[in-house]
Parts: structure tokens; C-alpha cells; sequence
């Protein structure tokens, strides 16, 4: 999950959220934190998406981590994960509705799910970012190493009927929107349909909206959640049992608007940050040394292998999408040298070394 501070005019915001009026020209401000749903460890037989786990150790301590697919150091085989999307469609109490769905044909035709050209090969998004991750590996054992994400099964479109108490609607530049409280928007919208609709957890679904973000502790200061990944392990027989675990990863993101996030922050950005980060650590249990950005300060320290929160802001173009860099395995790990594509820590190679300790 990340959140993201909306440009609006703060005078508005700080008289309660209730009006969202884009008459002045305010500057956008991209601040964007990230938090995550639930955690898993999941057990030799547990259904769940295809996985592998290695570790690296760092000062004398050894950090395990699990990513998606298989291990690039010892494979050189495809693997492929199936998906579902699942559009969302926002009824609120004053009216307005907020439907993913027309956004869903944008999402399909994209570098998330269609091959691209990128410095790790001709393919996904996702699976250029894994390959590039590890490309010193990689690309000695013949660059057949893949993880690629199925082309979706678009389900039906589910609408959510948003009580009066749990959201503001507005319009910013043009754009309309919404802000849902967060903790009513995972617990009774997306936890509930984890648990009702019965997804393969061998599958990853993905939850699509359309100029809805969440609203995080009713800070204005800190405004909005547009995207997150998460974990809820659903007993198939007794809690905490070993090899009879239903454990479902999921992601969650809203088109982003350069109107509300600024340049950069478009389309399918949140989507990108997502996914990539479903990749690197799909039960959120990766642990790492202590870590601090100079570009996304707003962190703090944390421990956290969460791939994209180190490089809120930067994007690329492919395609006319909007994509984020991310960071590798290698700048957490403080490897030298990287694993990473032409030694660098990053996609794009924004940061020229490991990660600083804090």
C-alpha cells in the first residue's frame, strides 16, 4: 500500500474533508508512505501462489526472504501465475458513482500484463523488474529465467454501496474522487471478498478503482492511500495447521491522475508499485536491514523489503504507461557487487550504491 498527499487547497482539507474544490491552481505534492495487509509463513503443501525462498546474510545476521516464482540462482524454468481482475464500482451517499470497470481494457493492453521492451528483455513489467534483479545470474544461465503473470480472467464487476460516515467525494482539476476510511475499506470491502468469492489462492486477484483513494487516520497531511498488497491465510482445517492453509496474496489500486499526484503519477502507476512488490515479498514477512531513502524521507528507518517504497516518484515511460523503479534484492542486501543489471541497485539505476543504514 502507499499513500499519496492529494493537491488540493489546504484550507479546504483542514475545514474537514468535506469539500474538495480545485478553483486555485495548487502545485501537486506526491507524498507517498506504504503499509501492507496481513502476514503468512506459509508451510510445505499450503495453497497459495508459486514461491521461492533464499536468504543473504549481512553483519553476521542471515535474513531469509520468499519472492515469487522460481529461484533464479538454481532455475532456468517459466513460471507463470494466473490472475483475476476484479473492477469496482463505488456507489456513495451523496450520489456519485466511481467505476473501475472502463479502466479495465487500459490495464489488460498494459506492460503489467503485455510484453514490452525493456532493459531485461522483451516482456512483462513484473518479470523485467525480477530478471533485472537478478540479471548477473540471470543472464549467465542463458536468460530463459522467467515469472510472468497470466492473462487475466475479468470477473464480474462488484459494486459497494459506501456508507454515508466512511468517505468524502470531491472534484480536484476536473477530477472526481473519493476518500474511503481505510480501515472500513480492507476490513468490510476487500477482506470480505477474499474471503466470499473464493479465489484460487494460487492466482493473484487484482481490485481495480477508478478515482478512489483511502484516507489514512483522517490526516490531511498525509492523503491518500492509492494501492496496496496484502496476505490473509484462511484455515482449511485446524488454525495454524501445516500444509492445509488457503493463503490468498491480492493487490488493490485506483488509476492515478497527474491532476491529484503530479507528473509521473499516472495511469498505472500504483498498479506498477503493486505488483512489483507482490513479487519481491507476496506474504509481506521479508525482513531486512534497517533502511533509509534520500528520496522518499518520509519513511523514515524501516526493515521492510518492500521493493517500491524506496523510489516513490520515479517513473519511466513504456508504452505511453507510466511505470515506477524499483529497488533490488542488492540494496537492501548491501551486496557488492549487485546482483542487479549492469551492477545496478536499481531498475533505473537511480541510487548508485547500497542502501544507507539508519
Amino acid at each position: 500500500m502507499r499513500l499519496k498527499k492529494l493537491a488540493f487547497v489546504v484550507a479546504l482539507v483542514l475545514a474537514a474533508l468535506l469539500t474538495f474544490a480545485g478553483t486555485a491552481a495548487a502545485k501537486p505534492i506526491g507524498k507517498r508512505l506504504t503499509a501492507t495487509f496481513g502476514t503468512a509463513r506459509p508451510h510445505a503443501g499450503d495453497r497459495t501462489v508459486a514461491t521461492f525462498t533464499n536468504s543473504f546474510t549481512f553483519n553476521g545476521v542471515t535474513y531469509p526472504y520468499t519472492m515469487v516464482g522460481t529461484d533464479p540462482h538454481t532455475s532456468t524454468s517459466t513460471t507463470t501465475v494466473q490472475t483475476e481482475i476484479i473492477p469496482l464500482r463505488f456507489v456513495f451517499a451523496d450520489g456519485t458513482v466511481l467505476d473501475g470497470t472502463p479502466r479495465v481494457p487500459a490495464l489488460v493492453a498494459s506492460p503489467i500484463f503485455q510484453p514490452a521492451a525493456f532493459s531485461s528483455g522483451t516482456t512483462q513489467y513484473g518479470d523485467a523488474i525480477q530478471r533485472a534483479e537478478f540479471w548477473s545470474t540471470v543472464s549467465a544461465n542463458g536468460g530463459t529465467y522467467h515469472a510472468l503473470l497470466g492473462q487475466p480472467t475479468i470477473l464480474p464487476t462488484i459494486t459497494i454501496k459506501v456508507p454515508g460516515p466512511q468517505a468524502v467525494t470531491g472534484t480536484f482539476q476536473g477530477v472526481t474522487f473519493a476518500l474511503i476510511d481505510i480501515q472500513w475499506f480492507f476490513f468490510s470491502v476487500i477482506q470480505n471478498l477474499i474471503g466470499s468469492q473464493q479465489y484460487d489462492p494460487a492466482s493473484l486477484p487484482i481490485f481495480v478503482s477508478d478515482g478512489v483513494y483511502l484516507d489514512f487516520h483522517r490526516n490531511p497531511d498525509i492523503c491518500c492511500v492509492g494501492g496496496f498488497h496484502g496476505v490473509i491465510s484462511n484455515s482449511l482445517g485446524p488454525v495454524n495447521g501445516n500444509g492445509n492453509q488457503k493463503i490468498n496474496t491480492f493487490a488493490w489500486a485506483s488509476w492515478d491522475y497527474p491532476q491529484l499526484f503530479g507528473p509521473g503519477a499516472e495511469d498505472i502507476d500504483s498498479f506498477s508499485h503493486e505488483v512489483s512488490e507482490w513479487y519481491n515479498d507476496p506474504f509481506v514477512n521479508n525482513v531486512v536491514p534497517t533502511w533509509f531513502s534520500p528520496i522518499a524521507p518520509q519513511y523514515g528507518c524501516s526493515n521492510v523489503l518492500e521493493s517500491g517504497d524506496p523510489l516513490v516518484g520515479v517513473n519511466f515511460v513504456v508504452n505511453g504507461y507510466h511505470l515506477q523503479d524499483e529497488a533490488f534484492k542488492s540494496w537492501f542486501a548491501h551486496d557488492v557487487p549487485s546482483e542487479g543489471i549492469a551492477g545496478r541497485y536499481t531498475y533505473l539505476g537511480t541510487f548508485p550504491s547500497y542502501s544507507p543504514l539508519c
